[in-house]
């Protein structure tokens, strides 16, 4: 063997017969979660509203699960059962459609999170003194639902359905122990 027949390789020193054999391909898992690393660097905000949104869409955890039909009972509410319960699920259905999206989920959980606040703010302390039902939901229409919808009347998606968006939002919580009626 000599001249133009002989196939060798050099390789850093060392003289190979064969060449030396292909690099793996990168593995597909390690370029995703170096993508995932990239986009949760590039947006806490958005990582702090995804983690915001799942507490508001989990059960609260050491609370006796007594579901939305008790809870509006207890609160001598149980009127408002069949809408609530469609209410609730056009929610929940929202949520499901869209859960690949972050955008989504961020205005989710704002949301969800204004409504609660609101709720335990202006409307748990009216509950907990007494006030009569009626007044009570003057003040969830005055305080939550209305200003949140109004907020919403600007975004051609809602169309006319914000102010229902935000009553589902109100049985939504409910149903997953945020709020409470009584």
């Amino acid at each position: 063997m000599g001249g133009r027949d002989v196939n060798v390789y050099a390789n850093d020193g060392h003289v190979f017969v064969t060449p030396p054999p292909p690099s793996a391909p990168p593995n597909p898992f390690r370029k995703l979660f170096a993508k995932l690393e990239s986009e949760a660097e590039e947006d806490r905000v958005l990582t702090s509203y995804i983690r915001q949104l799942e507490v508001y869409t989990r059960r609260v955890e050491n609370e006796e699960v007594i579901g939305l039909e008790e809870k509006l009972r207890l609160g001598n509410r149980q009127h408002q059962l069949t809408i609530a319960r469609a209410l609730k699920e056009n929610v929940y259905a929202d949520i499901k459609a869209n859960i690949f999206s972050p955008t989504y989920q961020l205005i989710v959980a704002t949301l969800m999170s204004k409504v609660h606040e609101r709720f335990d703010t202006n409307i748990r302390p009216l509950i907990k003194a007494g006030v009569d039902s009626a007044h009570i939901d003057k003040m969830v229409s005055e305080q939550i639902t209305l200003p949140i919808s109004n907020e919403l009347d600007d975004c051609p998606q809602f169309g006319d359905v914000s102010l229902d968006y935000v009553r589902g939002m109100l049985f939504f919580l409910t149903g997953n122990c945020h709020i409470r009626w009584d």
